[in-house]
């Protein structure tokens, strides 16, 4: 039992290389989409801006179209005050004529607020485009890197998945298919230390008397919170 607690250990270990290669690459995937994720909202949040920027600039062209309507429709009532007969229509004329006038200064004051709304969103964004394009280039950088690592993670991956065929066989099928379904089960850890009567899978205290016989190492026990298998494991060897 204790040599095939040996091999399971040595399986074990080989198993958290492999895992430890796997998430390192994954860890890599993921910032890259992190990172393009990053820039499509930046690139989204342009185009939204781009839209507000140019329905702003439209407003303002119909508002000065307006104002000059407004002008000479103002021209044409000073002209027939030349003309008037009556005051009451004297009147009716100076009224319309301040009547336009403080439409075209509502006009005014609106394009003054879609010129200084142009303006900002303008700068926000020339200042996206710039964190884009550095993003961007960091984003190929890093891509690189995540693609080399690749490489790097499917020949040391090979060589291990190699290495764990060969221990794979020392091991017991009844045993093999235990360890498997734990592996599975538990986040890639089957068969765990035990220190000072700890689990180092689950971190639970364990039975005294189990612990014992997990000290005696005579048969392979399982911890009774986790499943996990055992092994007696001193401070040091953790360290």
């Amino acid at each position: 039992m204790k040599e095939d607690l040996s091999r399971l250990i040595a399986l074990q270990e080989i198993d958290l290389q492999i895992k430890k290669l796997d998430d390192e690459l994954a860890k890599g995937h993921a910032d890259i989409n992190k990172r393009q994720t990053s820039i499509t909202e930046k690139r989204e949040k342009i185009v939204r801006h781009s839209l507000t920027i140019e329905n702003a600039e439209k407003r303002r062209k119909e508002l000065e179209a307006e104002i000059e309507a407004e002008v000479t429709h103002i021209k044409d009532r000073q002209s027939k005050l030349m003309n008037v007969q009556t005051n009451r229509e004297y009147q009716s004329l100076l009224k319309e004529i301040e009547e336009s006038k403080k439409n075209n200064k509502r006009r005014e004051e609106e394009i003054v607020q879609l010129m200084e709304q142009v303006e900002t969103l303008q700068k926000k964004v020339s200042d996206q485009e710039n964190v884009c394009k550095a993003e961007e280039q960091l984003l190929l950088e890093v891509d690189e890197k995540i693609a080399l690592l690749a490489q790097e993670t499917k020949e040391k991956r090979e060589k291990l998945e190699k290495t764990r065929e060969q221990q794979v066989k020392k091991i017991p099928d009844n045993l093999r298919r235990r360890y498997d379904q734990l592996l599975a089960k538990r986040n890639g850890l089957a068969i765990t230390g035990v220190i000072n009567g700890v689990c180092q899978g689950c971190f639970m205290n364990i039975p005294a008397q189990q612990f014992n016989e997990v000290l005696r190492g005579e048969q392979l026990l399982s911890c009774p919170t986790c499943q996990r298998m055992m092994f007696h494991q001193s401070p040091a060897q953790e360290e």
